[in-house]
């Protein structure tokens, strides 16, 4: 099931706005704080997706992909964490 922040009207108008721009062949920027590939340029054909703020309701803008995942992974990563138990033997 598809989380409540994509559904959105705001979030599926920036994802529309983000495949229109780069079916126009626009260069985009990636706007995640932590940008992890080698430029901010997002190139027309390179997967790119809607960033979200830490908080995840805030829209921040065009992002890599990969920037999006990894952001999300550490996200998720330290929430599991903090719930896992510690298993002794």
């Amino acid at each position: 099931m598809t989380q409540a922040k994509y559904q959105t009207p705001e979030y599926r108008r920036a994802y529309a706005a983000l495949r229109a721009a780069q079916k126009r062949g626009e260069w985009l920027t990636c706007c995640q704080p932590q940008c992890v590939m080698p430029t901010r340029d997002i190139a027309p054909g390179q997967p790119a997706h809607v960033g979200h703020d830490d908080t995840g309701t805030i829209l921040i803008g065009p992002v890599h992909a990969r920037c999006n995942t990894r952001d999300g992974a550490i996200r998720g990563n330290r929430m599991r964490g903090r719930d896992r138990h510690a298993w002794r033997l």
